[in-house]
């Protein structure tokens, strides 16, 4: 028999609950995007912080004694679901570095793109990355695995007892930056290479006919190499989102764990 009651205690609980899932959702890749209403994100996180209270999040008594200490919980919870979506988020910010570079060597940095996922302007490259790496997280159901670790990580981090250990937050930074560019240029490596090899042969013809401008036959021939480049490459789409998904698994892991203690 289901029980119905719901005490002042359960209300405090509930909230806290709700404030973990609401700073997730609004932070976190693919339920953060801009062109979501901001109604459809707060009803999906009451519906999914009241699904969690009832049958997930094991009930326990809160750590406080006053209004001022929940208050510290409830600013804990916020700190703490905030620092979980933006472990998923920010490993989509490979892509825009990888965009950016892209579009300097080709000779396309010049042409932005309104993006309506962050809001600023973007590179043409950057946002080809960013929206295709979205279809696929949508295809192989990655947002099903960022929503179920957010609900395991309650396993780990009870409602009100997050404990942040600075040391490993900061090694978890370090470690993805180390990281940020290793599988940026991995990305950036065929684009790299095929650039690198064209300046080479357009600064021997600069040598061998010197009457041709090669400025303006240079920068032509590395934009349409460089697009074609990118058409050859974008099989290569699958393999560049293996690897930030499996970055994004590294990174929601070790930040799971620097606000958990044993």
């Amino acid at each position: 028999m289901i029980d119905y009651t719901f005490s002042i205690q359960d209300l405090e609980f509930y909230l806290l609950i709700v404030t973990r899932v609401t700073c997730f959702v609004h932070t976190a890749v693919f339920f953060s995007t801009g062109n979501v209403p901001r109604r459809v994100k707060v009803g999906f996180s009451l519906l999914l912080s009241f699904l969690l209270f009832r049958f997930v999040v094991p009930h326990m008594a809160l750590p406080y004694n006053t209004i001022i200490g929940y208050s510290a919980l409830v600013l804990k919870e916020a700190v703490a679901g905030l620092l979980l979506g933006f472990a998923t988020n920010m490993c989509m910010y490979i892509l825009q570095f990888v965009g950016t570079i892209t579009d300097m060597d080709i000779g396309l940095s010049m042409v932005s793109l309104f993006d309506p996922v962050t809001r600023v302007n973007t590179g043409f490259t950057g946002t080809m990355y960013q929206y295709s790496v979205l279809l696929i997280l949508c295809i192989t159901d990655m947002h099903h695995w960022i929503l179920r670790a957010f609900i395991d990580s309650y396993e780990l981090i009870p409602t009100g007892r997050p404990v942040f250990d600075t040391d490993k937050l900061l090694v978890a930074m370090m470690k993805f930056f180390t990281d940020y560019y290793s599988i940026a240029f991995r990305i950036f490596m065929p684009v790299f290479g095929v650039m690198l090899l064209l300046n080479a042969v357009l600064g021997i013809m600069a040598k061998i006919a010197p009457q041709m401008n090669m400025f303006s036959v240079g920068m032509q021939l590395k934009i349409m190499v460089g697009l074609s480049v990118l058409f050859v490459t974008i099989g290569f789409l699958p393999s560049i989102s293996d690897f930030i998904f499996s970055e994004m698994k590294v990174v929601f892991a070790d930040f799971a764990e620097g606000m958990y203690v044993q």
